[in-house]
């Protein structure tokens, strides 16, 4: 079989994407083909998309209060986008809303939010957000939360008390944890009270390129004992820009600040990294992980960078080629596209 007809027969999973922060500030019309970011349903069928993860996120200069109203917000947003576009899009919540999407030949899309802080300190707030619709939370982003250190900033030395209460009571209520962006400790400290598999819905590794938000080898390796699943981040920052891989291209802002989702997704002039580069933390997740732990989690509409022949969500058929030519079976590139995270959602999303 080649790359194309084994992209066309495989369930693809996406893991994280900001395209929430678009709909919140800006309404495209996501029917079309769109001149800006990076998703949109013309742009997902040519991917090959069947299901993806919209991530409601909130920049760090709001207080909690005043997040938790963006969030709600948000999620109202990705809500009146499937609404508006039923014919291609459908609400999910576990792994069979995903096979009877793909089934129905829609698109699915399930609801999570990039920062824990929105909680407010309050189980009862982070229940009321599974009820409507969020399968998962990132526990920190940038700054670290009142109870969970950020892998920019600690000042609780991992997870409070009531951090392990918020991990508990997320499996409980049948939500994946989300340990993208915690500081090491505080990852740790999950895996220590986890009883159920976490996931990293977007993240890459610390060994090919020495950033704080990548995953360390041992880490990486803990996640897979976990049940877990490590989606790979595609920012050019994280996999590494230049030809050693240790080169970052910097986070810049445009010339002119119009929203929140230029604050995220304007994209830097410089050419970004070789598809080759992604590939090579693909190839580092799997040798300590093994296939079976390893997905996609693009961050598409929420990069400034992205890898040469993956500028959007249109090119994923570019990684199916890459892991075959690097040498993985195709049984292997299918559980990465996205049997990993579909076996991952039937075990803890309910």
């Amino acid at each position: 079989m080649n790359a194309a007809e084994l992209h066309r027969d495989s369930i693809i999973i996406d893991t994280h994407v900001d395209t929430a922060t678009h709909l919140l500030w800006r309404w495209p019309d996501f029917s079309q083909r769109l001149e800006t970011g990076h998703l949109d349903i013309p742009r997902m069928r040519e991917g090959g998309v069947d299901a993806v993860m919209f991530a409601v996120w909130i920049d760090e200069g709001f207080s909690n209060e005043d997040a938790l109203k963006l969030v709600l917000r948000g999620i109202d947003c990705i809500h009146r986008l499937i609404e508006t576009y039923s014919d291609d899009l459908v609400f999910a919540r576990n792994a069979g809303d995903i096979r009877s999407a793909r089934e129905a030949g829609k698109i699915a899309i399930l609801i999570t939010i990039e920062g824990g802080r929105v909680i407010c300190d309050d189980l009862g707030i982070l229940r009321m957000l599974e009820s409507l619709g969020v399968c998962s939370i990132t526990l920190a982003w940038g700054a670290a939360t009142g109870w969970a250190d950020s892998h920019s900033h600690q000042r609780h030395n991992g997870i409070t008390d009531f951090g392990r209460d918020v991990v508990r009571e997320m499996q409980r209520l049948n939500m994946l944890v989300d340990i993208s962006h915690l500081s090491d400790k505080a990852f740790w400290d999950v895996l220590e009270v986890a009883e159920r598999p976490v996931f990293a819905s977007h993240s890459s590794c610390w060994s090919l390129q020495d950033h704080n938000r990548n995953m360390k080898d041992r880490m990486i390796e803990a996640l897979a004992e976990n049940g877990g699943v490590m989606n790979i981040n595609f920012f050019g920052g994280f996999i590494g820009a230049g030809d050693d891989g240790k080169v970052e291209q910097p986070l810049r802002k445009p010339p002119v600040l119009r929203d929140p989702y230029d604050r995220i997704a304007y994209m830097v002039p410089e050419p970004g990294p070789p598809l080759s580069r992604l590939i090579d933390h693909y190839n580092h997740a799997i040798s300590l992980a093994g296939a079976d732990h390893v997905g996609i989690g693009s961050d598409f509409d929420g990069v400034t960078q992205l890898p040469q022949g993956m500028e959007d969500v249109s090119k994923l058929p570019a990684l199916t080629e890459g892991l075959l030519a690097a040498g993985h079976s195709e049984a292997d590139v299918q559980l990465i596209l996205g049997e990993n995270n579909l076996r991952l959602f039937e075990q803890t999303l309910e």
